[in-house]
């Protein structure tokens, strides 16, 4: 009987190490992996503590065949372990599904001679046992050599360990007269260190300290050994003091739900136990706990400045740094959207980054933390305190742009009707110019400033008719579109303009066939005409202007690119603002139509632009 309360302590340290790992990295595969194979290893150390406290052997065929069906589940979960060991993609289909397959075939293999001493183990050994720990074995070979890691390589020989022992145990054990003796030599021993070392050392790869990795181990371990305590003596005890009938098949399905009842108990308890148990027991993780829920201030820049001052403090004294998304490197970017804390050399620091990720999961930052306390208290403080500053910047940046938008709403309704004021008497001002310029005697000087006069007026009411457009709501006529027919009659309308300022309009490749879209033809010509004489605006005589067209990922993109003066890049994220313009005689609202216009189709525009090194507009359509 002690044995099987020692098998059950085993099995609550496997399934506290399986939990653990699985918690601190749910998003990589190799740690859920190593989760669900500690998992099946701890379900079949408690099935045999359990028969042990029974009082019935562990070489029955009752007992034997469980252990053979899940050791089945346990190869293929090695097997995904190490195959996508370290941080290395999921095996393919390709290969996962013969390996069901044959694991099918083993537990076939062993249910059909389960009549059979020792339930023909020699068979389900050499169909399937023999060649998962061979294939096993090889996998880890290749892993070792990938990987320079001691922990990582310490992974690779503790699994190497445990399907070694766990073979002989099973093959040499019956030859030798000493099977009882070796599956309890397996239960205890083998799975205890295996799990122990692997488990330790995956914990140490996701930071935490040996302190802290043993801390929440014994106390979770130690909940799963009473939780399983608890349900072993339930059903133990019914079987033993009541008689078999409808009264015992009661209160055994009553019996199981006593596991489900301490394990919500120790839940709701394990906060509790964290502050007054591990606290005491770990200085970092009481230090942590004191800083982590404190509240933050509602104004983004204070919420910052005092999540930095924690993570210093949490770190001891690191030097910790915020950079909004649209400074940090374009490499880094990539590496942090999923979530994933990451190491790089930044400017003459080695750096870890903790990426803070908003509601809809955009990157809106990270923490640059150098130097200093870098383990897994400091990541839990940094990563809580990056997804509270990520909501408080994406909620600061959406009050901002609603006010924004109530600013310019207000604003374009009384330019509309400033606007509308002026249009009247604007016509008929220019009307009288136009008679009195025919009617009038006049000089050829004295004609040219006439000539002005109506050339301003036309100006303005150029600028009062993008007022008026902009106010008003865009309404599509949509018809189907040849992308390539609307590029084509828009150069053909615009390269005689272009070429007498001494500018060439190329469109490349004409010969390629695009999809076509649905939309306004002439408000989606009016767009690209617009671009187009901007980007000769931006252009030097003598300078050319490129249309090219493509379609990928359901969106047809059309690039206007030029080679002038470019963009600032202070300005560049206003450039589709409404009344912001850099030019002395614009008004602001040309490239703001455009970009109303395509989001009307359902579209977006997008720009690239290097100063004295040009830009590139593209209008994205959905095909």
């Amino acid at each position: 009987m002690i044995g099987g309360f020692i098998a059950l302590m085993i099995a609550a340290i496997g399934a506290a190490y399986a939990g653990l790992v699985i918690r601190a990295a749910p998003h990589r595969r190799d740690n859920v992996m190593f989760g669900l194979l500690a998992a099946t290893d701890a379900s079949m150390t408690l099935w045999r503590g359990m028969i042990a406290i029974s009082g019935e052997s562990l070489v029955d065929n009752a007992v034997l065949l469980p252990c053979a069906l899940g050791t089945i589940v346990l190869a293929i979960f090695s097997i995904e372990f190490i195959a996508s060991f370290p941080r290395r993609p999921a095996m393919s289909w390709r290969w996962r599904c013969p390996l069901l397959l044959w694991g099918a075939v083993g537990a076939a293999v062993v249910i059909m001679s389960k009549t059979r001493t020792g339930l023909g183990y020699l068979d389900a050994e050499y169909v399937f046992f023999i060649p998962a720990t061979a294939l096993t074995l090889l996998l880890g070979a290749r892993a070792w050599r990938r990987i320079d890691e001691t922990a990582g390589r310490v992974i690779i020989a503790a699994l190497a360990f445990r399907w070694l022992f766990g073979v002989g145990a099973y093959f040499l054990g019956p030859k030798l007269h000493i099977f009882e003796a070796a599956i309890w030599a397996e239960t205890t021993f083998a799975t205890l260190a295996s799990l122990v070392v692997m488990g330790t050392a995956v914990l140490r790869s996701e930071l935490f300290s040996m302190r802290s990795a043993a801390a929440e181990v014994v106390t979770i371990a130690t909940i799963g050994f009473v939780v399983a305590l608890g349900g072993a003596f339930s059903i133990v005890g019914v079987l033993r003091y009541t008689d078999s009938g409808a009264l015992q098949m009661a209160l055994l399905v009553g019996a199981s739900f006593v596991p489900l009842a301490l394990s919500g108990f120790a839940r709701m308890l394990y906060p509790r136990l964290e502050k007054s148990v591990l606290s005491s027991l770990d200085e970092r993780r009481a230090r942590r706990l004191a800083i982590q829920d404190e509240p933050l201030s509602a104004e983004p820049t204070a919420a910052v400045a005092e999540a930095i001052r924690r993570i210093t403090a949490i770190a001891d004294d690191a030097e910790v740094k915020w950079q909004r998304f649209a400074e940090l490197p374009p490499a880094l970017v990539e590496q942090l959207r999923h979530g994933e804390p990451h190491r790089f050399e930044h400017p003459g620091d080695a750096c870890f980054t903790v990426p803070a990720l908003g509601g809809d999961g955009a990157l809106v930052g990270a923490f640059l933390i150098g130097r200093g306390t870098i383990d897994r208290d400091t990541y839990v403080v940094a990563r809580d305190l990056a997804a509270r500053v990520a909501i408080l910047v994406e909620r600061h940046a959406a009050v901002s742009e609603l006010e924004d938008a109530r600013r310019l709403a207000s604003l374009g309704q009384f330019a509309a009707a400033i606007a509308h004021d002026i249009r009247t008497p604007l016509t008929s001002i220019s009307l009288n110019v136009q008679i009195l310029r025919q009617k009038l005697a006049l000089s050829d000087d004295d004609r040219e400033h006439l000539d002005i006069a109506l050339e301003e007026l036309g100006r303005l009411d150029k600028s009062v008719a993008e007022i008026l457009d902009f106010a008003k709501p865009v309404k599509l006529v949509p018809q189907t579109i040849d992308v390539s027919d609307l590029i084509e009659t828009m150069t053909r309308g615009l390269t005689h303009v272009l070429s007498e300022k001494g500018l060439a309009l190329r469109c490349e490749p004409r010969t390629v066939v695009l999809p076509t879209v649905q939309g306004d033809a002439q408000r989606l010509r009016q767009v690209l005409t617009n671009l187009v004489d901007n980007a000769a605006d931006a252009s030097q005589p003598g300078a050319e202007v490129t249309v090219r067209a493509s379609a990928a990922d359901g969106r047809i993109g059309i690039e206007i690119e030029d080679h002038g003066r470019g963009i600032d890049a202070d300005d560049l994220p206003r450039i589709f603002e409404p009344f912001f313009t850099t030019r002395p005689d614009g008004t602001g609202l040309g490239l703001a139509i455009c970009h109303k216009v395509v989001r009307a189709h359902g579209g977006d525009i997008q720009v690239r632009s290097t100063q004295g090194g040009g830009s590139t507009f593209t209008v994205l359509l959905p095909i």
